[in-house]
């Protein structure tokens, strides 16, 4: 069977270490069964692939829609870059290193599409970073703050319990004018941003409780008061 006439695909502007002109998601006769165009981008693509990892795509394409029969479906709306990086998270035959700045082009999509393996990679990917942080360190404060709160409003939006969990647990060491002026905690439900303040208010009682039945009360006093104030 002969290849369809598709027009070649526009070359996408991208992270610079991504290189996406023409190499990922080509035809393949004995495995394309459906193309989704993005930007006026095309990814040849497997039908059985998508059902299986997204129940959002398995709705679409078995249920009684129009996209059904069709063998090709433009998504409008979407950024073809993101698109990209977002399908080769689920396809076997492609690969991608996730890094940061990806995961907040990806977790949209796959929380939009409901994929369940994109969503624990990329979990598994903040939590790794997130153990590592905060720095404790003056210099890095506001990008710790920023990044814990990323992480606690990907959790939150994206039910991913573990990183919310986590992340919920180390923002507690920060000054509150340093969660007020973040733009995710603003993004959070009132009712997580109470949560918060009530928790951190039980973290200081609790290690003044402790400071104060400790020996060496002055030594952890001031450390209970440091690592609480950055």
């Amino acid at each position: 069977m002969a290849s369809p006439d598709y027009p070649a695909s526009p070359s996408i502007s991208s992270d610079s270490n991504l290189e996406l002109v023409n190499e990922h998601f080509k035809y393949d006769q004995e495995v394309t069964d459906l193309t989704l165009i993005v930007e006026n981008q095309r990814f040849h693509v497997s039908k059985a692939v998508l059902i299986d990892a997204s129940p959002v795509f398995r709705k679409m394409l078995t249920g009684e829609f129009k996209e059904k029969h069709r063998t090709e479906i433009e998504l409008p709306g979407k950024k073809s870059s993101s698109f990209e990086l977002f399908l080769r998270c689920i396809f076997p035959r492609e690969y991608i290193t996730l890094t940061e700045s990806w995961i907040d082009e990806i977790l949209p999509l796959a929380g939009e599409y409901e994929v369940k393996c994109v969503l624990l990679k990329c979990e598994n990917w903040l939590l790794k970073k997130a153990k590592v942080t905060p720095s404790y360190t003056h210099e890095g404060v506001d990008e710790d703050v920023n990044f814990l709160m990323k992480c606690i409003c990907y959790g939150e939006k994206y039910s991913l319990k573990n990183l919310y969990k986590l992340c919920s647990s180390k923002v507690l060491s920060y000054k509150l004018h340093r969660y007020k002026e973040n733009e995710h905690y603003q993004m959070l439900p009132e009712s997580h941003k109470r949560q918060l303040l009530e928790d951190r208010l039980l973290e200081i009682e609790t290690r003044g409780k402790i400071s104060r039945q400790n020996t060496a009360f002055s030594t952890e006093l001031f450390e209970c008061t440091l690592s609480l104030f950055l």
